[in-house]
């Protein structure tokens, strides 16, 4: 370690605050019936089965709402890439029981996204349990779930540590 090195300090990590996007109870991703999310292979986070019929933004981003509303996939300034992917085969409803609310491609924290129609999708579809996946995992040093049993739409969900 050379002479100046030692004033530097610790390099600091970007700590980014991911909240909740929906009101329910938070799950591991295990919990999610279907193997692309509970083996991880998309990427790594948590799920959050709902109880009411709104999604949220969880972070101030650039979005994208999938043409079948059923997923948003967000992007910081950061270049954290992250999806809400709402519930298990959802995308075979074809919209049906799901209303885009946000025109825009650019959000904050809390401004409603997607409502949506509990009943008719908890009987339409495999299962209404929302992975909130971070995709750009080969930035990500850590990420941790804080938030346990039920959760309210902006309670702090996770802390994601980057590179």
């Amino acid at each position: 370690m050379g002479f100046l090195n030692m004033f530097k300090g610790k390099k600091k990590h970007n700590i980014i605050e991911i909240f909740s996007p929906l009101n329910g109870k938070v799950i591991t991703l295990e919990e999610v019936p279907d193997e692309a999310f509970s083996q991880k292979m998309i990427g790594d986070g948590c799920a959050i089965d709902p109880t009411e019929g709104a999604i949220y933004s969880p972070i101030d981003a650039q979005i994208d709402i999938f043409d079948t509303n059923h997923a948003i996939s967000f992007e910081t300034k950061d270049e954290l890439e992250m999806i809400v992917h709402f519930g298990i085969d959802t995308v075979k409803l074809n919209s049906e029981g799901l209303k885009r609310v946000s025109t825009s491609d650019k959000v904050s924290v809390g401004d409603k996204l997607i409502e949506y129609d509990l009943d008719f999708i908890k009987k339409n579809a495999k299962s209404t349990k929302t992975p909130i996946i971070i995709t750009s995992m080969d930035i990500v040093e850590n990420i941790e779930v804080v938030a346990k049993g039920n959760v309210k739409v902006g309670d702090l969900l996770m802390k994601i540590t980057l590179k």
